[in-house]
């Protein structure tokens, strides 16, 4: 907290970054309200998928019936902005997205680190050129909201069905599934 106030006292533009997880529920309108008054720009807040450490760290987890609750939360746009919102109507989550790893690797997000579609010392343009969008029309969602969540998370939807499934979380998020 330190170091995020002295971030936004220098005048930097600040983004925040929070996971949902069953220890943290109750934080949520505390947390949107500090944000808020420190003068943070962006709040994105996610939940984490059920792969790698989380599969073995159980208390973590939680249901799509739950996390989809939280996503509420969250404000901005920024890096994380689904593509209506830069103009492009058609194509699902993670168009504007790409990450580096701190090895060098580069995949289509974070989330895909295991998936790298190559390293930094190939260029940016290269890598990028490999990374491929997915079209609404091309998943398997089917519902009112497709526009507006843009299929949810593409990486999520994998592990729970098929690339081109629906993204539990963001179905509970706007009341599709409510188990």
């Amino acid at each position: 907290m330190k170091a995020l106030a002295i971030a936004l006292d220098s005048g930097l533009e600040v983004s925040v970054a929070t996971m949902v997880h069953p220890k943290n529920l109750k934080d949520f309108d505390e947390m949107e309200k500090l944000f808020q008054n420190m003068g943070v720009k962006e709040w994105t807040v996610d939940v984490p998928c059920i792969t790698g450490r989380l599969e073995r760290n159980v208390e973590f987890q939680i249901s799509p019936e739950i996390g989809g609750r939280y996503l509420k939360y969250g404000y901005g746009g920024g890096l994380h902005a689904g593509a209506s919102q830069r103009g492009v109507d058609s194509f699902a989550c993670g168009l504007y997205l790409m990450a580096v790893m701190a090895d060098g690797r580069v995949a289509k997000c974070t989330f895909y680190a295991d998936s790298a579609v190559g390293r930094i010392e190939e260029g940016l343009r290269e890598c990028w050129q490999r990374i491929k969008p997915i079209r609404l029309d091309e998943l398997a969602c089917d519902c009112e909201y497709i526009e507006s969540c843009r299929g949810g998370c593409r990486y999520r939807a994998e592990i729970l069905d098929d690339p081109r499934g629906k993204d539990l979380y963001k179905c509970s998020f706007f009341g599709i599934i409510n188990k």
